[in-house]
């Protein structure tokens, strides 16, 4: 696969061409990538086995659970084919924050911070669920939080 970059005043929009002899599954995936990273938009499959498009920015957190990433969405589960790793270099980092090594949240979803643990702060989303910072993470969260 050739990637290459045309800069050209010709130009005013970024713009994403994918160009083939024939449509096959390799094309078709790779616009859907570049859809989905283009648009912030994930696709999911929901607890009953449909399959949806996310948008990023809903996300209340991502986070592993039996050998998977899941996604909280008001206040729906949702599974996503992705590893956390790939996901963390994916999202916006001014938005969403890795707070151990298996949950990254959405900064814009905080409800409140308790810091009264030692080593630790516990975040409480704006859907009511429940996270804790890793000891390694608190000083990181606070200074993206600015506190």
């Amino acid at each position: 696969m050739l990637v290459k970059a045309v800069i050209n005043d010709k130009y005013t929009n970024t713009e994403v061409h994918v160009c083939k002899d024939t449509s096959d599954e390799e094309v078709k995936n790779l616009i859907n990538e570049i859809s989905q990273m283009v648009n912030g938009e994930l696709v999911a499959q929901a607890e009953n086995g449909d399959r949806e498009i996310l948008n990023r920015l809903d996300v209340v957190r991502f986070y592993a659970d039996n050998q998977k990433v899941a996604a909280d969405v008001a206040g729906k589960r949702y599974t996503i084919a992705k590893k956390l790793y790939e996901l963390e270099g994916e999202l916006d980092e001014k938005i969403f924050f890795r707070i151990s090594k298996s949950e990254i949240i959405n900064l814009k979803k905080i409800q409140k911070l308790d810091m009264s643990f030692t080593g630790t702060i516990k975040i409480i989303m704006k859907d009511n669920s429940e996270s804790y910072t890793s000891r390694r993470n608190v000083v990181k969260l606070k200074k993206v939080l600015g506190l």
